[in-house]
Parts: C-alpha cells; structure tokens; sequence
C-alpha cells in the first residue's frame, strides 16, 4: 500500500491496494456515520491506516509481517490515535483488545489474505463488540458468502454467516488496483450484526454441525450425518425437526438449519 519499498512476500499472500478510488470506498464503508475506532487486519503499507489516521480515526492495526509493521508505524509518526501491532490476527482477541482501549464498540478492516479468508470470516459471528466488519475477499469466496441458503451455492460459509450477520456488496475490483496484480478479481463485502428468531445460540455447536453436514455435501442429510458423534439416528431426527434428510446440505434454508440443529441438541448433540 503506496510506495514499492520492498518485494512483497507471496508467503503471506501480500497484494497492495493502490486505487485510490477504492481506498475512498472502503473507508467510506469502514468508517459509516457513527464514528466507531476501528481495527484493521494487515495494514501492509498503510493505503487505508493512514488517510483513516489523518483524519482522526482511532484505529489500531494488526500486522504479521514485522518489517512491514515497522513501515507503517514510521508512516504514522505523530499520529497519536494510530497504532501498528507487530501480531498474527489469528491469536488475536478483538474484544480483549477493545475492552483493554476502552472501547465500547469498533468497526473492523481488513484486506485479508486468501488463504485465511474462511478462518477470519468464520470469526465475525463471535465478536460482540464489532458493530460493522468491511472485509476484502478473492471474488469467488465472496460469490458464495452472498449465495442464498437452500440454493445450489450454498455452504457452511452463506448458512453460518447469514445466520448472525447481514452481508452487502461494497464494490468489485480487478487485479489492476493491487501491486502486484493478483490474478483473480476481489470483492469488498460489509458485515452487520442482525438477530434472527431461532438461530443457534451455541454458534460453535452450530457451526460444528454445518461442517459435519458439509463434509459429504453431495450425499443426502441422512447419510453425511450418521456416525457423527451425538447425533442421534435420521428417523428420529427427521421426527423432531420436520426436515426431511434426504435432501443434500445445500437445499436447507435457515429455518430448517435452526430446526435441525435445536432438533440435534435437543437430543443431546454437543459440539
């Protein structure tokens, strides 16, 4: 993000923003009406940190690369509501670290490498204190995080993402905005909290039941499921949940997801 000042690591999956009309888009994003500090997962050069910093944001990024860490600190010299964390966001609690800063709420930014895009995604849902999560993504996983549950794109990531959060497209962007190019299309999605009646409270339980289910996703409900641990048999299952288990995983809407599940820990499934 900005100047080529060293090789980029195809390790960590690095391709840096440069577009200027996108950066204003995603900071527009990040940013909404309601002033929230705001962390940010792998700054890189600082292409969103520092027009953010500039304009007093609070906002506190999480870099892996040490070198890199170190470039965008020096870029924000004297910006006393920025800071850059030398840190793996895979071991990082967001909610500890805003509880530590004493911050009631946050807003979430990150142009996450494609390797750890799931991983990351599959987090938001935990998150109390994140009120909004702007997360850039190679175009093909945010295709299916948009997919509607029960149609043939459907997966673990759209079922347990739309079960807790409400997902938008921000803007699409070629290879051309990144150096260097990556060679695949990226989209920008926004996250937000939602409620929905009947989604799972014991998200991990849920979540772990979606990958269980998901595993097998071209074999029938009855046959991906049995012998998962807990589980109880497809005839009493189907009985106390209504859903009809010869379907494949991705035919299921939310409500028979929330159905099936309640029917499952009902019965004593734990993850």
């Amino acid at each position: 993000m900005g100047s080529d000042r060293r090789p980029p690591k195809k390790s960590l999956g690095q391709n840096f923003l440069v577009s200027d009309g996108a950066i204003r888009g995603i900071i527009s994003a990040v940013r909404g009406d309601d002033g929230l500090p705001v962390f940010e997962i792998g700054p890189g050069r600082g292409a969103l940190t520092l027009p953010m910093a500039e304009d007093g944001t609070q906002i506190a990024a999480f870099e892996i690369d040490e070198a890199l860490a170190e470039e965008a600190t020096a870029r924000l010299e004297g910006l006393e509501n920025a800071e850059v964390v030398h840190a793996d966001i895979r071991k990082v609690d967001l909610d500890a670290e805003a509880e530590a800063r004493g911050w009631n709420g946050y807003a979430l930014a990150g142009n996450i490498p494609y390797l750890l895009t799931s991983t990351i995604l599959l987090r938001l849902p935990a998150l109390e204190g994140c009120r909004r999560a702007v997360i850039m993504m190679q175009k093909e996983v945010g295709e299916r995080v948009l997919s509607a549950p029960g149609s043939r794109g459907s997966g673990i990531l759209p079922v347990f993402l739309q079960s807790y959060l409400a997902v938008k497209r921000v803007m699409t962007l070629r290879p051309g905005s990144f150096r260097p190019k990556p060679k695949v299309d990226s989209v920008v999605l926004v996250f937000t909290p939602l409620s929905r009646e009947n989604a799972p409270e014991d998200r991990e339980g849920f979540l772990s039941l979606l990958k269980s289910a998901f595993s097998q996703r071209r074999k029938k409900l009855a046959n991906a499921l049995r012998g998962v641990p807990g589980i109880p048999e497809a005839a009493a299952l189907e009985r106390s949940s209504g859903v009809d288990l010869s379907r494949r995983p991705e035919e299921l809407g939310l409500e028979e997801w929330f159905a099936l599940f309640a029917a499952a820990a009902g019965r004593g499934y734990k993850r």
